[in-house]
């Protein structure tokens, strides 16, 4: 297929610091230096997806600007992609832009929300998309700080979104750089998250979760899973949860990463994931005395409340999503709290093989 790109071209001198520069005086840079986006690593990303450049995925809010599969690639170009990593690029935009995701809220919100992404397939060592130690920040695979960061720029620079302008967030988040993550499938007790949801193993899945941020959990005290688990339950419905703050808890997920070493034994007391989600929300509440009586009223005024003075954090085990990645050092789980106002969503990625 013989390409033709139609982007607003910019000349810059020949010299990565003076591109630096210009990315900040035009703002379509994140702050940090970017690669050029050049005709020929624009084509080179093309190549790697069936989508003719002009092809339009959807509008990306706040401002909907249209984005396109060339669009795209220069973004992902400018974040450091590789041409094997673009579909999964694109799979992210696809996954974003399903309407249960809230695209329009979650760029636009008070909140720190942005999306994470998760990888699951057979690419993700190829890609170098972490999922071992680290995976969450500071093992540095390409992939995972490439595709995330992508992303982020194509929200940037194609759908408007402006800090303080066009989203109204607070204090953000270091996810708003970028973040991907995969599973450890490997490792893991039970079916990945993407054959959860519906996938087979022979494909690349992105998944994307609108979270709040990186919520850490410790402990070295308990040799009984249900009791850590008990805790993990706990920890997640702390009181000032976006997911109480909102409407009825049927809405939003959250996720759990579980270390590989946590993962074997709490499969040992629950072999089926679905009776650990199980066990996690029957404990995931808290008594409505925690709150002052103000809130007290509000959350009655929600139907929050259970007739034994309960306010579990969500209304369904299934909104609990357990995964399984990190290093091997065990002592630690890793929670992303959900904005609530939207759905984590899936896409296989395309590579138009077939």
């Amino acid at each position: 297929m013989t390409q033709v790109l139609t982007s607003e071209q910019v000349e810059v001198a020949a010299d990565g610091a003076a591109l630096y520069e210009l990315s900040l005086e035009g703002r379509w840079g994140d702050g940090v230096p970017i690669l050029a986006a050049t005709d020929e690593r624009i084509l080179a990303m093309l190549a790697a997806t069936p989508y003719a450049a002009d092809h339009v995925i959807g509008a990306l809010p706040p401002q909907y600007g249209v984005a396109t599969v060339e669009l795209a690639a220069v973004n992902a170009v400018m974040a450091g992609c590789e041409p094997a990593a673009f579909p999964f690029l694109l799979a992210a935009i696809e996954a974003i832009l399903t309407p249960e995701w809230n695209a329009f809220g979650l760029t636009t919100t008070t909140s720190s929300v942005f999306p994470m992404l998760i990888v699951n397939g057979p690419s993700r060592d190829d890609l170098q998309i972490d999922y071992r130690a680290g995976c969450m920040g500071g093992a540095g695979g390409r992939g995972s700080m490439t595709i995330g960061r992508a992303l982020a720029l194509c929200l940037r620079n194609i759908g408007g979104q402006r800090a303080g302008e066009t989203s109204r967030c607070v204090f953000g988040q270091p996810a708003r750089l970028g973040m991907c993550f995969g599973e450890w499938e490997e490792r893991s007790p039970w079916p990945s998250l993407a054959r959860r949801r519906g996938f087979r193993a022979e494909q690349d899945v992105v998944t994307a979760h609108g979270g709040k941020g990186t919520f850490p959990m410790a402990d070295i005290n308990n040799d009984d899973p249900r009791d850590l688990l008990h805790l993990i339950a706990k920890s997640l419905a702390f009181p000032l949860s976006n997911m109480f703050l909102g409407g009825t808890g049927e809405n939003g997920e959250v996720v759990l990463a579980i270390n590989p070493i946590w993962a074997d034994r709490f499969a040992a007391a629950f072999p089926a994931v679905e009776s650990l989600q199980e066990y996690l929300w029957e404990h995931a509440w808290q008594p409505i005395d925690v709150w002052p009586a103000g809130n007290q009223e509000i959350l009655r005024s929600k139907s929050r409340v259970d007739d034994d003075g309960r306010v579990s954090l969500v209304r369904r085990p299934d909104q609990i999503v357990p995964i399984v990645c990190g290093g091997l050092g065990s002592l630690h789980a890793i929670a992303l709290p959900s904005f609530g106002e939207s759905q984590m969503q899936s896409a296989a990625v395309d590579r138009g093989t077939g």
